[in-house]
C-alpha cells in the first residue's frame, strides 16, 4: 500500500494533494497489535493483502470461523467497531480501543427459537423439582454467553416494558393505573388491554421465569435414573457444567461493558411456540426504539495495543465450547416429540 501524496483535482481553497498517514489510522495500530500478539499468522500472508484492514479482517475471520465451527443454534457474528457511533451519533469513536460486537446475521431478533416447555414438563413428571432444577442450571449457563432471551429474560423485559420494573401484580397494576389515570383495575385491563403478570404466566408455571435448584445433585441423579430421557438430559447438563468448571477462563460477554441493554439476542429460548414471547419482545423493541439501546447480543471493550484482542479471542474459544455443550442440551430439550406434550402435561 502506498502512502505517497495523492493527486486530486484543483479546486478553490482545496490543497492539491492529500497524504494518508497510516500510522494514525485505525487499521494500522490494529494490524500491528494483531501481528505482535500472534492473531495474524503466516497463513494470513500467503497472498499480499490489499491493506492493513484487509489483513486484519482475514486474520480475525479465520479465528472466528474456527471458534464458531460446528455451532448449530447460536447466531454469533463478530464486528470490531471503534465506538458505538453506529447506534449513537453523539458518542465519540475511540482511538485506543475497539468494541467486539456479537450480532445476529440478519438484524435484531433474527435468531433461532427453541421451545423447551414440553421437555421441562416431562422432567417434572419424572420427579417434582427435576425440571425446575435443570432449568435453573440452564439459565446459569446461558448467563455466561452472549445475550440469550430465556423465559427469565422475557419476564424481565415484560416488567421493564409494562410494569415500571415491578414484578408483583398488585404493584404493577397500581403503577399502570396511575400512569393511565384509570379509576379501577377493570378499566385498566379492559380499556388498555393491560398485559398483567397473570397473563404472562397463563401458559407456563411461575417458576419458569425464576427457577431454583430445588434438588441436590444426588436427588437429581436418583430421579434421572428412573427415566431414559431424564438421564440423557442430566448427562448433557453434566457436560455443560464440567466445561463451565474446568475449561475457563471464559470471555467477557454481554453488554455490561457498553452500559446499554441489548435488543439483539443470540438465541431465543421459549416455553412453547405460541407463548407470550413474541408479544413481549415486539413491545419491548417498540418501547426502547427511540432510546439508548444496543443492536448486539454482546459488546466488549478491548484495548487496541497489547494483547487484549488475542486474549479475548482465546477466551471466546472456551466460551464457544460451553455454547456448543448448551446447544446439545437444547437439542434434547427441543425435540419435536415434546412439543405436543406441553398442553397435556402442563396446562390440562
Amino acid at each position: 500500500m502506498s502512502f505517497a501524496p495523492l493527486a486530486v483535482p484543483s479546486l478553490d481553497d482545496v490543497p492539491g494533494s492529500y497524504t494518508i498517514n497510516s500510522g494514525e489510522s485505525f487499521s494500522y495500530p490494529l494490524a500491528v497489535s494483531l501481528l505482535e500478539s500472534g492473531v495474524i499468522g503466516a497463513e494470513d500472508l500467503t497472498r499480499r493483502p490489499r491493506s492493513e484492514l484487509a489483513l486484519a479482517t482475514t486474520a480475525l475471520s479465520r479465528h472466528w470461523n474456527r471458534i464458531t465451527e460446528g455451532m448449530q443454534l447460536f447466531d454469533w457474528n463478530l464486528r470490531l467497531e471503534q465506538g458505538l457511533g453506529g447506534f449513537f451519533a453523539e458518542m465519540p469513536k475511540f482511538t485506543d480501543q475497539v468494541y467486539a460486537l456479537i450480532q445476529t446475521d440478519r438484524g435484531p431478533v433474527s435468531c433461532q427459537h427453541v421451545c423447551i416447555g414440553g421437555a421441562i414438563a416431562a422432567l417434572e413428571g419424572v420427579g417434582e423439582g427435576l425440571g425446575q432444577t435443570v432449568l435453573a442450571a440452564l439459565y446459569d449457563a446461558c448467563s455466561m454467553l452472549p445475550t440469550v432471551c430465556t423465559p427469565e429474560r422475557t419476564f424481565w423485559l415484560a416488567s421493564y416494558t409494562y410494569w415500571c420494573g415491578e414484578i408483583d401484580e398488585d404493584l404493577a397494576i397500581e403503577e399502570a393505573m396511575a400512569l393511565h389515570d384509570c379509576k379501577s383495575r377493570e378499566e385498566l385491563i379492559d380499556t388498555f388491554d393491560f398485559f398483567t403478570p397473570t397473563k404472562f404466566f397463563a401458559e407456563m408455571p411461575r417458576w419458569a421465569a425464576t427457577p431454583k435448584r430445588v434438588l441436590s445433585r444426588a436427588q437429581v441423579r436418583r430421579a434421572a435414573g428412573r427415566d431414559e430421557f431424564a438421564s440423557e438430559v442430566v448427562d448433557a447438563m453434566d457436560t455443560v457444567w464440567g466445561i463451565a468448571c474446568h475449561y475457563g477462563p471464559f470471555a467477557e460477554v454481554g453488554t455490561a461493558g457498553a452500559g446499554l441493554d441489548a435488543i439483539d439476542f443470540a438465541l431465543i429460548i421459549r416455553w412453547k411456540e405460541d407463548d407470550v414471547t413474541d408479544r413481549v419482545v415486539d413491545d419491548f423493541l417498540q418501547y426502547v426504539s427511540d432510546g439508548d439501546c444496543l443492536i448486539a447480543s454482546s459488546a466488549t471493550p478491548l484495548k487496541i495495543e497489547g494483547g487484549d484482542i488475542a486474549k479475548w479471542l482465546k477466551e471466546m474459544g472456551a466460551t464457544a465450547l460451553l455454547a456448543k455443550a448448551v446447544e446439545r442440551l437444547l437439542s434434547i430439550l427441543g425435540r419435536e416429540e415434546f412439543q405436543t406434550r406441553t398442553l397435556v402435561r402442563v396446562f390440562a
